[in-house]
C-alpha cells in the first residue's frame, strides 16, 4: 500500500499542475472594448436617436408656442409689467435659440455622440419651461 501512495501522489500533482484553471468551462468572448457593434445594435441606436430627436423637436415647438402665448398675454398687461416681461421674454428667446442650435447639432452627430449630452439637453428644456411658467402673467 505504501508503494502505491507515492506514485499516485506524484500523478495527481502532475495532473493538477497541467490543468489551466483560467480557461476551464469559460465561454470565449471578446473583451468589452473589442466587441464590434452588430448591424442590429447600430440600427437600434439610430432608432433611439431618431425618437429622441422627434420628442425634443415636439417639445421645442411647444416651448415656442408657449413663448408666443406669453408675448400675447404681455401685450395685455400694464406698461410697467409689459416692459419687465418683454425683457424676460428676450432672455427666454435667447435660451430657446441656444437649444435650437444644440438640437441641430444633435441631428448631425454620430449615433453614440448624442447620448453624452442627452440628459443636459433635457434639463435645459425643463429649465426653459419652468422659466416660461414663472413669468406667465396671472389672469386678472
Amino acid at each position: 500500500m505504501k508503494n502505491i501512495r507515492y506514485p499516485l501522489l506524484a500523478f495527481c500533482f502532475l495532473f493538477i499542475t497541467g490543468c489551466d484553471r483560467n480557461e476551464m468551462n469559460v465561454p470565449k468572448t471578446k473583451p468589452v472594448g473589442e466587441q464590434s457593434s452588430s448591424p442590429n445594435t447600430a440600427e437600434k441606436d439610430r432608432e433611439q436617436k431618431n425618437q429622441f430627436l422627434k420628442a425634443t423637436r415636439e417639445e421645442l415647438d411647444r416651448l415656442q408656442q408657449d413663448l408666443d402665448a406669453l408675448k400675447a398675454k404681455a401685450a395685455n398687461t400694464s406698461e410697467a409689467a409689459k416692459a419687465k416681461i418683454d425683457s424676460e421674454i428676450q432672455d427666454l428667446q435667447k435660451q430657446q435659440q441656444v437649444l435650437e442650435t444644440k438640437w441641430k447639432a444633435f441631428q448631425e452627430e454620430g449615433s453614440n455622440a448624442w447620448r453624452a449630452v442627452e440628459k443636459s439637453f433635457k434639463e435645459s428644456i425643463e429649465n426653459l419651461r419652468s422659466a416660461i411658467r414663472k413669468i406667465t402673467p396671472n389672469k386678472g
